[in-house]
């Protein structure tokens, strides 16, 4: 099941249902994204993170993003969320009872938890940005930056950038099983052994990525990309009743939580 879903994810990530987000103009749904990402920058307090993140997920849920997609992109981060919480408290020297003393280094309470509230950081960031790619058309969103005035080739780069984070992963992914069915182990051995194992991967890796890139710019020659001809729409994006509502509701929330970051100082401790 989870292979399947990644090949699923491979070719789309948008979420083909009738949810509320799907049906938001891609500019209300960068204006939502921009205001989450400056809330997960200003707030300090590990709650109110964690309370963040939960409402990124109902906001998901609400919007029939099925469960297993949120799960794999969890799976994603789990590796960079395990390696910050470990190594963040080390050298992050905030003072606080201590924890664990290492040599010339020691775990205090207050690090620990500077380092959590740095794995919710980045978690809840990487989540919004998956709001993004889980419910608005790759299409909409370049139409959406042109709108909000980015050069048509500017937005299509982005999207394309963002599609393709996923097949890369999963590239990596099926290059390791194919090094690992013909005896290669890089999961073994001292740290410069497996340092020179990830060499062949590295290699496979740029030589898909170059095919990619240049099918990829093959087939934007063919449909005119760069010609400097005006583009057409064919169905263009316009705001509705629901964009308005959901962008007013928007900005009020982010307005009060502002306020209550920094002028009632909510927040502003780990």
């Amino acid at each position: 099941m989870a292979r399947a879903v990644e090949l699923t994810m491979l070719f789309d990530l948008y979420v083909h249902a009738n949810g509320w987000l799907q049906r938001l103009d891609p500019r209300t749904t960068i204006a939502l994204v921009l205001c989450g990402a400056v809330l997960f920058v200003v707030v300090k307090a590990v709650w109110l993170l964690a309370l963040f993140l939960v409402a990124i997920h109902l906001l998901l849920l609400s919007s029939k993003v099925p469960l297993r997609q949120i799960g794999w992109v969890w799976r994603q981060l789990l590796r960079v969320v395990i390696i910050i919480v470990v190594i963040w408290p080390f050298f992050a020297r905030l003072p606080g009872p201590v924890l664990c003393p290492i040599g010339p280094f020691s775990v205090t309470s207050t690090s620990l938890l500077a380092g959590v509230a740095t794995a919710l950081r980045v978690v809840g960031m990487s989540m919004l940005f998956f709001v993004i790619l889980f419910t608005t058309r790759q299409r909409e969103l370049v139409r959406g930056l042109v709108k909000l005035g980015l050069p048509f080739e500017w937005g299509l780069t982005l999207a394309i950038a963002l599609r393709y984070i996923p097949s890369f992963t999963f590239a990596v992914a099926e290059i390791q099983d194919a090094q690992a069915a013909r005896g290669l182990r890089i999961d073994r051995g001292d740290i410069a052994g497996r340092l020179r194992g990830t060499i062949p991967v590295l290699v496979a890796l740029i030589i898909g990525v170059l095919r990619t890139s240049d099918t990829l710019g093959m087939a934007l020659a063919v449909r005119g990309v760069g010609s400097g001809h005006p583009r057409t729409v064919w169905r263009d994006i316009r705001f509705t009743w629901l964009d308005w509502a959901v962008l007013a509701v928007t900005l009020i929330v982010f307005a009060i939580l502002l306020y209550a970051r920094f002028g009632l100082g909510i927040g502003a401790e780990l």
